[in-house]
């Protein structure tokens, strides 16, 4: 049965979060695991693409290059989909760690 649209959002959502943010690979290999004979997780990534640019425009994630934010438009080579707080989080315990 093919993946839908609404399932690799649902995945990315659940996955990523304020502290966390995950490889598109990731997603796909929770949708496809790789013991599916004849479904490769590769197929996915155009489509894991093209919907985490939809959810980063809407405001709903935010898309990662060296672990910062960029715009999701005319997004190229490597990168890493997080929470929507991801950054915030992420300077807040360095701010804390620094502090102690």
């Amino acid at each position: 049965m093919p993946i839908s649209d609404e399932e690799i959002v649902e995945t990315t959502l659940k996955l990523v979060g304020p502290d966390r943010s995950v490889a598109p690979r990731d997603i796909a290999q929770k949708l496809i695991p790789a013991e599916e004979d004849g479904k490769d997780w590769r197929s996915l990534l155009p489509r894991i693409k093209k919907l985490a640019t939809v959810l980063a425009g809407d405001g709903q994630l935010q898309i990662l290059r060296k672990g910062k934010p960029v715009s999701p438009a005319g997004l190229k080579g490597v990168y890493r989909i997080a929470g929507p707080d991801y950054q915030k989080v992420k300077d807040t315990a360095n701010d804390q760690a620094s502090d102690a």
